[in-house]
């Protein structure tokens, strides 16, 4: 009988979570699996549950649940971010670079940067080696956690002003057909984690701050809000920012939300 399979990205977050997961994963039988590019259809050629980039998640419904026991999301501090030339006021036309970002991360800068700065997108620029050297450009993870300047802008935070509803980077997706008492195993390792990192929170941020020359209390917000159930909010949230990206996902139902435990 195959091992059961977790996946993960290779995000901050999941790499900040691997080493509280291994340690359990390894005693019960399990693999934690990583991947840079990791997707739905990483996904579908070998089940497992995932904790993956929120759009990605959406192209494996209905084959899959989204499991409604943890999710990342972010409202005062996020790991995704604007690089500006100059001052977001004094630019009324710009390319945007979203080579190498997250599809959940492009969403985002999609529907942040127009309304939110109030100036005019003419090119998203996807593919790496596009960017013009006068483009905007979006960063993630660490280079999104440095400190806020006329020249680095929290798109996550730009989201909340705008909406009131958290950014949400990624949830926990399970294919359908996962034994009931595997499913109830990770159920219980996923309530534990928000604690967990969060006690760990502040270690982990001077550290990240001290190797990366990165902001401290932002790495630090970020931590700690960065891992809770998927609330109603959040779920409404999903919703909001596929339309206000235009995006051709459609939102879940809410048949496709269900807890690990269920």
């Amino acid at each position: 009988m195959s091992r059961p399979i977790v996946w993960l990205d290779r995000s901050l977050i999941a790499r900040l979570l691997a080493p509280f997961l291994e340690p359990v994963a390894t005693d019960a039988g399990w693999e934690i699996r990583t991947r840079p590019d990791l997707t739905a259809a990483a996904i579908r050629a070998e089940p497992g549950i995932a904790l993956l980039d929120t759009l990605e998640a959406l192209a494996l419904l209905p084959a899959a649940f989204i499991a409604t026991d943890l999710a990342v999301f972010s409202q005062h501090t996020s790991a995704v971010a604007l690089s500006t030339p100059e001052r977001p006021d004094r630019i009324d036309r710009a390319a945007v670079s979203v080579a190498g970002c997250r599809p959940a991360s492009t969403a985002l800068a999609r529907a942040t940067i127009e309304p939110f700065f109030g100036l005019r997108v003419v090119e998203w620029q996807q593919e790496p080696g596009s960017e013009t050297s006068a483009a905007l450009r979006v960063v993630e993870d660490e280079a999104a956690l440095v400190r806020l300047d006329e020249h680095h802008h929290d798109l996550g935070r730009a989201w909340f002003i705008l909406t009131g509803l958290p950014f949400v980077s990624h949830v926990l997706v399970c294919p359908a057909d996962v034994a009931a008492e595997t499913r109830q195993t990770f159920a219980r390792w996923a309530q534990r984690l928000p604690d967990e990192l969060r006690d760990r929170a502040a270690e982990i941020a001077s550290d990240l701050a001290a190797e990366r020359s990165l902001d401290a209390g932002r790495v630090l917000s970020y931590i700690t809000e960065a891992l809770n159930v998927l609330t109603p909010p959040a779920r409404r949230a999903i919703e909001e920012l596929l339309r206000r990206s235009r995006s051709a996902l459609r939102p879940p139902k809410a048949e496709h939300y269900r807890s690990l435990s269920s």
